[in-house]
């Protein structure tokens, strides 16, 4: 069993650090390096060997926030876990990833109302997309903010340590609210609240707060209408790895996204897609929000080629140092995450055609493949992106690509100054073979730069598959509301892909994890993280 932990102490706070977010709300969209944001990416989580990973979440604004946290497995970024925190201003939530129980649990002992509500605080990842999930990354989005004068920023209030009431604050992400007589979102930019004391709630709050009248509400007193504006650059982010057996720990600061939202972005935390529900817990994520509108999700959709300018996420190569030190036992290993690809899926092929696999969109009307001439390709992702590397010492010194000169593994024949990244989260184990590596991984691939010596750098100029076009691929519908012939999501002409070309450069995050160990004595061991340096890609996107 691992040894466990009591997540890191509450951060130092910043005196007016409201200047970080304030007169910013019609900016571009553009990476918040060492400010705030309302999107903050955490490049990597995990659970593997003895390792378990903490998150702190600091809602620095004055107004209540709503956030959605999801954790998106390595392989595919599918959404393996996900919840809301509702965060009164400047409330910190604090939880960590771990499968010490046999089941992979992000736990809290924090009192932040939660949705839904865990009163042990422990929330299991569900079955669905848990095979894998051992490794990913974590996306933090802001979805909304409520003003003070709002039942929801009352309720959700802490008094004395603990919000006032966390039920009522849940009751507002139920499926199909109704304002003024049915609990739960109605849009994207309101929800109704179930209150026990309406009349209480009229003399604290602005809300609207009406007597249940309706059967809907049976056995409920009554109910308040809340009203929600686009979340505030006002999220601080931030997580670590701890691997209490060797005594080695080590975090950062998570990729904060400044302006990533222009509106609220509410959604119910009951259903989601694979129920046909165009307005659940699958959103928001990095390509915006819910399904709304007569346009069907342009209006709130449409974000993720924002992600991929040249000025956020989008690059053209990475770089970062790298140590193969085994005497010193110091070893190096590299996350590069490229976040969001899930978007450039086609999610209605996939459902009906690919069997809810997403290793078959690839392999769908391949010629070569008896059966699925009649199914599209559902796969227009940038993976798998190839690397091409340069390794350089301490002293300018460079690889010249020749045969003997370089081992990488895996690599295709002849292409031995190459990586290709086939996941969404790679770790790049740096390595002469005599170390182990700093992250067990189920995701690696290995380089021996050790013709160069101990320690030096390297750069990869990085590049999207030629094997397609890259696309980000979103859906129609015969109305705003459902996926026709859900849940069982079977595509007809009312339902053809709408598909826009991927723009920018390839997304990516990450960093170098840096270890020193002292096998007689585990005690000294310690370790760092240090975040990639990038050259970007195109600079603009539409």
């Amino acid at each position: 069993m691992k040894t466990m932990f009591k997540p890191l102490g509450l951060a130092a706070a910043v005196a007016a650090v409201s200047a970080g977010y304030a007169g910013v709300a019609n900016a571009q969209t553009t990476q918040s390096i060492g400010q705030l944001g309302d999107l903050g990416i955490i490049p990597y989580y995990t659970v593997e060997g003895n390792w378990v990973t903490g998150v702190h979440i600091i809602n620095s604004s004055d107004l209540t926030q709503v956030v959605k946290l999801r954790l998106r497995r390595a392989p595919d970024s599918a959404d393996a876990l996900d919840f809301n925190l509702i965060m009164s201003p400047k409330d910190e939530w604090t939880g960590f990833i771990d499968d010490s129980t046999g089941d992979l649990v992000f736990a809290t002992d924090d009192n932040t109302c939660t949705a839904p509500i865990r009163e042990d605080g422990r929330f299991p990842m569900p079955f669905i997309f848990r095979e894998g999930a051992e490794e990913g990354y974590i996306e933090v989005i802001g979805m909304g903010s409520a003003a003070d004068n709002t039942a929801i920023a009352y309720a959700a209030k802490h008094v004395a340590g603990v919000p006032r009431d966390c039920g009522a604050v849940a009751s507002n992400f139920f499926a199909n609210g109704v304002a003024s007589t049915t609990k739960g979102i109605v849009d994207n930019a309101n929800s109704v609240q179930a209150v026990a004391d309406v009349s209480q709630y009229s003399t604290s709050v602005g809300s609207v707060c009406t007597p249940a009248a309706t059967p809907a509400n049976a056995g409920i007193p009554g109910v308040c209408n809340n009203t929600y504006t686009d979340a505030e650059n006002g999220l601080k982010v931030s997580y670590f790895f701890r691997d209490a057996t060797a005594g080695t720990e080590m975090g950062n600061n998570a990729v904060h996204i400044a302006d990533f939202s222009a509106d609220p972005w509410m959604s119910n935390q009951e259903t989601g897609l694979f129920s046909g529900d165009v307005y659940g817990f699958d959103f928001p994520d990095l390509d915006g929000g819910p399904w709304v509108g007569a346009d069907f999700g342009a209006t709130l959709r449409g974000t993720y080629n924002n992600l991929r300018d040249g000025a956020v996420l989008g690059v053209a190569s990475v770089l970062n140092d790298w140590s193969v030190a085994s005497a010193r036992n110091v070893s190096t290993d590299w996350v590069v995450t490229l976040p969001g690809q899930y978007t450039m899926i086609d999610y209605i092929t996939w459902a009906a055609g690919a069997g809810l696999d997403f290793d078959n969109c690839a392999t769908l009307n391949d010629p070569n493949t008896a059966g699925d001439d009649s199914i599209a390709a559902c796969d227009f992702r940038d993976i798998p992106v190839t690397a091409a590397i340069t390794l350089y010492d301490r002293e300018e010194g460079e690889i010249v690509p020749e045969d003997g000169d370089l081992v990488i593994s895996p690599a295709p024949p002849s292409e031995r100054n190459e990586l290709i990244l086939p996941y969404e989260v790679n770790v790049i184990q740096w390595t002469d073979g005599t170390q182990d590596p700093v992250l067990p991984s189920s995701y690696a691939t290995t380089v021996d730069p050790s013709v160069l010596g101990e320690f030096g750098w390297a750069s990869l100029a990085v590049s999207s598959t030629d094997d397609w076009t890259q696309v980000v691929c979103q859906f129609k519908g015969v109305d705003d509301t459902t996926w026709d012939n859900a849940p069982t999501l079977a595509p007809n002409a009312s339902q053809a892909p709408l598909c826009v070309s991927a723009t920018g450069g390839v997304p990516m995050v990450g960093f170098v994890a840096w270890q020193r160990s002292f096998p007689s004595n585990p005690d000294a061991n310690y370790g760092r993280l240090v975040e990639h340096s990038f050259t970007s890609g195109a600079t603009t996107a539409p």
